[in-house]
């Protein structure tokens, strides 16, 4: 039977004592191994900050090579949102499988996560430019809540948007259903609003709601 070390990873010190967030990685872990005939050997968890160093991805890295296993995370971002940095651990040794995307190759992940660096720039770069907008218009935005709601809506719209033709060509391709539509978006790796989520069928049906696309 092959080998896995599982590397589960939470931002912040409340979610690593709650559990939250862990338990959903550990689920889609445990049941891709469980389905694809890999005994789960070792789980790393580490709570960190993605804009920091990940000490303990690499020490999962190193029992890796160690056993000869595979490294399991259950989506791309627990790996990190450094380009980088998932570049590097690409060229090691250690056969990755990213569970809710297990049919993506090496040079799909790296693609993966250049898309999803790019995504989040853009809407830091809208937020930045609405930011600065409000301001000229004499808005006090330290003051007044309803300039950053603003401010999200039209980032909201503007993603709405950008994702609206690959829903249309789902629903061409017969795929209707907020479940099933969700199901496809997380398994071509599509990146959610904020780049580093997951679909559900909630959210798929905010999307297409917004985009008036409910009949």
């Amino acid at each position: 039977m092959k080998q896995a070390v599982a590397y589960y990873r939470v931002s912040t010190q409340r979610q690593g004592k709650s559990g939250l967030g862990l338990d959903a990685q550990q689920v889609a872990v445990k049941s891709y191994c469980t389905a694809n005939g890999y005994q789960l050997s070792i789980e790393i968890m580490e709570v960190k900050s993605t804009r920091k160093y990940q000490i303990r991805l690499f020490e999962a890295l190193q029992l890796c090579k160690k056993l000869n296993a595979t490294l399991m995370v259950a989506r791309l971002d627990r790996l990190g949102r450094d380009v980088e940095q998932i570049a590097r651990l690409i060229k090691s040794e250690v056969e990755i499988v990213v569970t809710d995307n297990p049919h993506a190759t090496r040079f799909t992940i790296h693609i993966l996560a250049a898309v999803a660096e790019e995504q989040r720039q853009r809407i830091s770069e809208t937020t930045k430019d609405a930011l600065a907008a409000a301001k000229l218009r004499g808005v006090q935005l330290g003051e007044n809540g309803k300039a950053l709601a603003v401010i999200n809506r039209t980032a909201a719209e503007k993603f709405a948007r950008k994702i609206c033709p690959t829903l249309i060509r789902l629903r061409r391709k017969g795929i209707i259903t907020t479940r099933a539509i969700s199901k496809e978006l997380n398994r071509i790796g599509t990146p959610t609003f904020r780049a580093e989520g997951h679909w559900h069928p909630s959210t798929v049906y905010k999307l297409m709601n917004r985009l008036k696309l409910i009949t």
